[in-house]
Parts: structure tokens; C-alpha cells; sequence
């Protein structure tokens, strides 16, 4: 997976509280001390904290908490985002599971384990519990902190990772000096007594990874660039063009990779910046672009050794296609793979229109396939639709709720009466869904997020 701008930043002091929190619940016989019993993490009661959370996770109010993902390179958990309760707002996460993995105290973390913290997680005993924090600082670990991440367009997941500050050489691997000096500022403003600390980043935009820096570097200085855009493979290309198209700016983080996630995009150089869409037109010249629609990828031509390929992929839940590897034709077989479980999943049948003819079906992907590469082949990730419904979901006309029901934006249909009529009876309908691999909410939610990013 590629690195992805960065949307919000939470950062909690490893204290007293976030120990206790994390460590998890100790044996019946201490049920009667609250000290060790919390399943969450306290968060702020500040305006603008709230304020915040609830435009960065819209399914957040204060009636319900919001469902969420949290993840680390190996493994997930599910969890919520608590705006009230009886305590102050919260990340809860499965009281019987406990706090993430990636949170928690280990004998023995390494760059490679889910943990960074060392200490002893099995003990029953609060004493014993206390002293394993206490023993920090003898053991080399520094100061703590925890911190969870929230990607642009992805408001049902948090990222979660735990850091050193000032460790010995031993946890060099997790030194807090990996994290973007803004981030390491935010932890110089938390405390023992004030844990929390919170930023708002402004990301977007691809981030350049190293072998398209290199074919930057080489057009740039050549005087022949025709023969530099020639001289490079298909993958190079295809992520150059990408890049320029959408030069990324601001902070990014990659959710396969451990505590050297991030990445800081620097601005398209000047003189770059005034040649990239000649050298633009000279790629999609020489690289055909990859279609991103759903309908139009349907038609391209497959690989019959790559839709077997996504098969398999598909049935062994490995639902990644890398923009590496996305070339026209591998887009083509992709989709010819996942239209073939969604449409099979739908019995061949649009979910909200009710047509069956086959020519005018389509599987639509909830999630678009330019957003999240590592969802492309997901069936739960995609809905059977005729062709109109497919292009009214695609450009934000009709919009699905977490009821699965479909909701028709007539402020954008504005005064198209055409378009109204034809949209009219599918207004306010329930779709009509598989008993499995039916859209996930998590991918509805993005969805809305992508149409609607203020909301």
C-alpha cells in the first residue's frame, strides 16, 4: 500500500490514565477497584475538539456512537467514537477483546511486533499492574505516546501507533524522531495532567514515492524528454501520470508500514511544475490512461490468466490491485472479476431498479476504484446497478444511506425534468440486498464522505 494524505491527528501522553486504560482489566478479585477496569480512552470536552471529531466522522452524535476500525500494519479491531456518556467523549474499543494490540504493553516489542511499549501485560495484581509503568524508564522505553491517524476520505478508521521519546539505543526502532516534527510538536503539548493533544492537517493529492521522483528527476534534466517517457515501464508511467495529475502536498502516512509511515510531500519543484502537463499529454500519448468508471471499465480488453488471478484473489479474501500493476488491461480484467461475484451475488439483478437484462447491468464500486486500491476486488465493496443508477451514484446524484436506502440529491438534478422523472421512483426506495457480502457501512460512509466532505 502507498502512503495517503493525512486528514487529523490524535496524540495521548502514555500517563498514569492511558496506562491503566490500555494494560486491561485484571482478575475478578480486583473487581471491586475501578483502577484497572476502563475499556476506552478519555478524550476532550472542548468545543473545538468536538467540533472537530464530528467533521472529521460524521456517523459521530451525541444519540449513538459511530462505528470504528482501528488498525496497524498486523492486525484490526473494532471499536467506537463516543461522544456521550456518562464519562467524557471516548475511543471505546470490545471490552472482552481489550485494548488494540498496538497499545498495549509487550516482553518483547520489536520493529516488527504489533507492540512497541515493553512490560509484562499478563499480571492480575494492580500492584504488579502499577509497577510494570513505573519500570518504564529503567527499561529504556522513554516516554510513551500513543497516536491514531485519520486519512483523508476514510472517516470510519483510525490508524493507531505507539512511540518512544528519548528511548536507549534497544528501541531505536520507535523513536518519536519518525514522526513529522508537527506531530512531534503536538506531543510537546501534552502532559500527565493534559494527555491529549489534536491537529487538523491540510493533505491531498498522490505522494511521490522514490522511482517516481527518479523519472522526474531524469525529464527534468533531459533535453530529450520524449525519449525518458519512452524509456519507462508501464507501472513507472502509469504512477508518474497519477502523480501529475495530482501532485500531493501536505502529510502523508502509509497503513503498511510501521513506525517509518510517514512521509512529508514537498511541492512540485518550479520548473517541473511549469512542464508537467506537456510532459502529462506526452505519457497519456505513450500510456493510455486506466479508465476509472466503473462502466466504461467493463468494456476494455481482460487477460484471461489475470481475471483467474483476481478469482482467486477474490475467494481468498485478498481484495488489493496495486496502481502499480494497473494497466488498462489489468483494469479491464479486475472488474471483469469483481462484476462477476457482485453481479453473481445479486443474481444478476439491479438492486434498486429491479432490471435484469444483462447488458444494462453494471457492479458498481461503493468505495471508487481511485480512491482505496486495497478494496478494489471486495464484493461487500460493490452494488449491482443498471446504467442510469450506476452514473447517478457515480457523480453524486443518488446517494445510498446507512439504511440502505436510496436518497436522490434534486438540488443537483436542479431543473433537468428529464432526469427527474427518471429518478423520481427510485427516491426514498429500499435496495434490495444479499444475504452476503451485502455493502459494508464502512464503505457507505466513505462514499458519502467522498460526495459530501463538509458534512
Amino acid at each position: 500500500m502507498s502512503a495517503l494524505p493525512v486528514e487529523w491527528v490524535l496524540v495521548i501522553f502514555y500517563g498514569p490514565s492511558a496506562h491503566r486504560a490500555t494494560y486491561g482489566r485484571l482478575g475478578r478479585s480486583n473487581s471491586e477497584d475501578q483502577t484497572y477496569t476502563k475499556d476506552y480512552i478519555q478524550l476532550s470536552r472542548k468545543d473545538e475538539f468536538i467540533a472537530a471529531v464530528k467533521r472529521f466522522f460524521p456517523e459521530a452524535n451525541e444519540k449513538s456512537p459511530a462505528p470504528l476500525t482501528y488498525k496497524w500494519p498486523t492486525g484490526t479491531a473494532t471499536g467506537a467514537l463516543v461522544l456521550r456518556s456518562a464519562d467524557r467523549p471516548h475511543l471505546k474499543w470490545e471490552t472482552s477483546i481489550g485494548a488494540p494490540q498496538v497499545w498495549r504493553m509487550s516482553v518483547a516489542p520489536s520493529e516488527v511486533t504489533a507492540e512497541t511499549i515493553p512490560g509484562d501485560p499478563s499480571h492480575l495484581d494492580i500492584a504488579a499492574a502499577e509497577n510494570e509503568f513505573a519500570l518504564l524508564a529503567s527499561r529504556g522505553a522513554g516516554q510513551p505516546y500513543l497516536i491514531a491517524v485519520k486519512l483523508l476520505d476514510d472517516p470510519g478508521t483510525l490508524h493507531l501507533r505507539a512511540y518512544l521519546e528519548e528511548p536507549s539505543e534497544e528501541y531505536a526502532w520507535g523513536d518519536m524522531q519518525l514522526v513529522p516534527q508537527s506531530i512531534q510538536n503536538l506531543a510537546t503539548n501534552t502532559s500527565q495532567r493534559s494527555a491529549l493533544a489534536w491537529s487538523t492537517i491540510t493533505s491531498g493529492g498522490v505522494a511521490l514515492d522514490a522511482e517516481v521522483n527518479d523519472a522526474l528527476v531524469r525529464l527534468t534534466a533531459s533535453e530529450n524528454p520524449v525519449s525518458v517517457i519512452d524509456a519507462l515501464d508501464v507501472e513507472v508511467a502509469s504512477a508518474l501520470a497519477t502523480y501529475l495529475r495530482s501532485p500531493g502536498y501536505g502529510l502523508f502516512f502509509d497503513p503498511a508500514r510501521n513506525h517509518d509511515a510517514w512521509l512529508q510531500a514537498a511541492p512540485l519543484d518550479e520548473q517541473f511544475a511549469a512542464s508537467a502537463n506537456v510532459f502529462l499529454e506526452m505519457l497519456e500519448a505513450r500510456f493510455p490512461m486506466v479508465p476509472q468508471g466503473d462502466a466504461a471499465a467493463e468494456t476494455l480488453e481482460v487477460s484471461a490468466e489475470e481475471v483467474d488471478a483476481f478469482r482467486d484473489q477474490i475467494e481468498h479474501e485478498n481484495y488489493e490491485v496495486a496502481d502499480s500493476h494497473a494497466t488498462v488491461k489489468t483494469r479491464g480484467s479486475a472488474q471483469r472479476a469483481f462484476a462477476d461475484a457482485v453481479k453473481t451475488n445479486y443474481g444478476y439483478r439491479c438492486a434498486i431498479t429491479g432490471i435484469e437484462s444483462r447488458d444494462f447491468l453494471v457492479a458498481s464500486h461503493i468505495v471508487p476504484w481511485s480512491v482505496d486500491q486495497s478494496i478494489r476486488l471486495d464484493p461487500s465493496n460493490g452494488i449491482c446497478l443498471s446504467l442510469l443508477v450506476d452514473r447517478a451514484f457515480e457523480k453524486g446524484y443518488l446517494i445510498i444511506k446507512d439504511d440502505l436506502t436510496a436518497w436522490i440529491d434534486w438540488e443537483k438534478v436542479g431543473n433537468d425534468e428529464a432526469l427527474r422523472e427518471q429518478l423520481l421512483p427510485y427516491d426514498e426506495q429500499k435496495l434490495s440486498v444479499p444475504e452476503e457480502q451485502s455493502p459494508k457501512l464502512i464503505y457507505l460512509q466513505r462514499r458519502r464522505a467522498l460526495i459530501n466532505p463538509g458534512d
